[in-house]
C-alpha cells in the first residue's frame, strides 16, 4: 500500500473539495477514475445510494480495488446498512489491516449494531491521530459507557472537546455538543472536580455556535438529561446557575422548548422543598401535584389532572392553616409557588364551598372519574384526613460519589412517589 494515501475524511469547503478530489483520485487507476470522481462527488451531496450504485458497478470489474470497496463501506454506513458496512469494512481491513479511517469506520458499525466490545476492540486498535475521524471520541465514548467504565467514557468526550479548544475546529457541532451532554452528566455522576470548569467551556461553545432550532432542541434536551441529576444536593447550584445562564442568553426565547427553563427551576426547587422541613408533607404533595404537566394526554394527562383537583380540594379545606407556610413557599420556591397562583386567586374570589362545587364541576365536565358527584365529594373528603395526615418521608438517595444515606426503605420505581403527588415515582421524581 502507498504510505502517502490521501483520505477524505470530513466534508470540506467546495473549493477545497475540489481540491482534494484532485489530489485523492490520482492513486486510483485511469479505467475506474473518472467513476470514482462521480461517487465522490455524490458522497458530498449526500446522495449515498448513488455512490453505492456507482461503487458497486466499479466492482464489478474490479472486485478487489480497497479503495472502491472503502467508498462503499462509508456509503453503506451512512445508509444505516450497518451489517453490510461491517462485512465490507472487515474485507477493506482484512487486505490493508493499517487503515486506521477504515478501522474506526467498522468500530461505529459494530456500536451501531449494539456490539460494544467488539467496537472496543477496534477503536481501541486505531490511531486517531493519525488520520482524525469527528466521531471517534463521541462512539469510543459510548462504547466505555455501555461497557461499564463511565470515567474513560468521560475522557473520551473530553478529547474531542479538548481538540476543539487546540484547533478552533468544529466540524459537527451536533457531535461537539453531545459530547459535551455526556462529559457534563458523567462530570457530576461521578462527582468530579472538573465539573464547574466543563460547564465554562460548555458555555464558551454555545456563544460561538449558531443556535439553530436543532441546536436549540438538543440544549433544551441536556437540560431535561440533566436534571435527572438533582438527586446530588452538590450538583444542584451549579444546574440552575447554568439555567440561569441560558435564561438570560436568550437562547431558547423563540423556542417552543422554552418552557424547559420554568420546568428545570420547578425540578430543581422540588428536590429543595422535599428536604426542607418547613414545609410539609401535605404542602409538599400540594405543590407537587400543582407542579404536574397540564399538557398530558390519555390515561397519564387524565390521572395528573384528578390529582391536581384532589389537592386543591384538600387545599380549599385549610388554606387559612397554610396560609404562613404558602408565603414561606412564595419566597422560597417562586417557580413552584407560580403554578399555585391562579387556584389560590380563584379559591380567594369564590371562597372555600363555591371552590369545591367549582372542582366537583370540572370532575364531571371532563369525565376524569367514574362516579357520581356525591360520591367524588366523600371520597376526596375522605383522602383528605389520609393526606393530612401524612409524615414527611425520608430524602432521596444520591448517585455518583455523594454518600447520601437513606433513613427508610429504598423507593422502587412502582411504589407511590413519598412526595405525596399520587404518582408512581417513576413518572415523578424518579424520572
Amino acid at each position: 500500500m502507498e504510505t502517502n494515501r490521501k483520505q477524505l475524511t470530513v466534508k470540506p469547503e467546495y473549493d477545497e473539495f475540489l481540491q482534494a478530489v484532485d489530489e485523492y483520485t490520482a492513486q486510483i487507476p485511469i479505467v475506474i477514475r473518472q467513476q470514482f470522481r462521480q461517487a465522490l462527488h455524490s458522497e458530498y451531496e449526500g446522495n449515498y445510494e448513488k455512490v453505492e450504485e456507482i461503487c458497486r458497478d466499479m466492482l464489478a470489474g474490479n472486485p478487489d480495488h480497497v479503495e472502491v470497496q472503502a467508498l462503499l463501506g462509508r456509503a453503506l454506513l451512512s445508509q444505516q446498512k450497518y451489517k453490510e458496512a461491517e462485512e465490507t469494512l472487515r474485507e477493506v481491513l482484512e487486505k490493508e489491516p493499517d487503515r486506521d479511517f477504515e478501522r474506526i469506520e467498522h468500530g461505529i458499525c459494530y456500536h451501531a449494531m449494539g456490539r460494544y466490545h467488539e467496537a472496543l476492540r477496534e477503536l481501541q486498535k486505531a490511531d486517531p491521530d493519525k488520520e482524525y475521524h469527528p466521531f471517534y471520541n463521541s462512539t469510543l465514548g459510548d462504547c466505555y459507557e455501555n461497557t461499564g467504565n463511565r470515567k474513560k467514557a468521560r475522557d473520551a468526550y473530553r478529547a474531542e472537546i479538548a481538540r476543539w479548544e487546540e484547533t478552533g475546529e468544529m466540524l459537527s457541532p451536533d457531535n461537539l455538543d453531545g459530547c459535551f451532554c455526556n462529559m457534563i452528566y458523567l462530570d457530576a455522576a461521578l462527582s468530579l472536580i472538573e465539573l464547574s470548569d466543563d460547564l465554562d467551556v460548555y458555555r464558551k461553545f454555545l456563544r460561538e455556535i449558531e443556535m439553530t432550532p436543532a441546536m436549540k432542541d438538543r440544549l433544551a434536551n441536556n437540560i431535561a438529561y440533566w436534571s435527572t441529576l438533582l438527586t446530588l444536593p452538590a450538583f444542584r447550584s451549579l444546574f440552575v446557575d447554568f439555567v440561569k445562564d441560558v435564561e438570560q442568553e436568550g437562547y431558547l426565547v423563540d423556542s417552543p422548548r422554552y418552557t424547559i427553563i420554568d420546568s428545570a427551576y420547578r425540578a430543581s426547587e422540588s428536590y429543595r422543598y422535599h428536604e426542607d422541613r418547613n414545609v410539609d408533607a401535605f404542602m409538599e404533595s400540594f405543590l407537587s401535584a400543582e407542579g404536574q404537566d397540564r399538557n398530558g394526554t390519555g390515561n397519564d394527562g387524565d390521572s395528573a389532572r384528578a390529582v391536581q383537583l384532589a389537592h386543591e380540594w384538600y387545599m380549599s379545606r385549610c388554606a387559612d392553616e397554610y396560609a404562613q407556610m404558602l408565603l414561606y413557599v412564595a419566597e422560597q420556591y417562586p417557580h413552584t409557588y407560580a403554578r399555585t397562583v391562579t387556584f389560590l386567586e380563584q379559591l380567594q374570589i369564590l371562597g372555600p364551598e363555591k371552590m369545591r362545587e367549582n372542582i366537583l364541576d370540572r370532575f364531571e365536565e371532563e369525565k376524569l372519574v367514574k362516579a357520581g358527584r356525591d360520591q367524588i365529594a366523600a371520597e376526596l373528603d375522605l383522602a383528605y384526613d389520609k393526606v393530612r395526615s401524612a409524615k414527611k418521608q425520608p430524602v432521596y438517595v444520591a448517585e455518583g460519589g455523594v454518600t447520601y444515606k437513606r433513613s427508610g426503605k429504598k423507593i422502587m420505581p412502582n411504589d407511590p412517589c413519598p412526595c405525596g403527588s399520587g404518582k408512581k415515582y417513576k413518572k415523578c421524581h424518579g424520572r
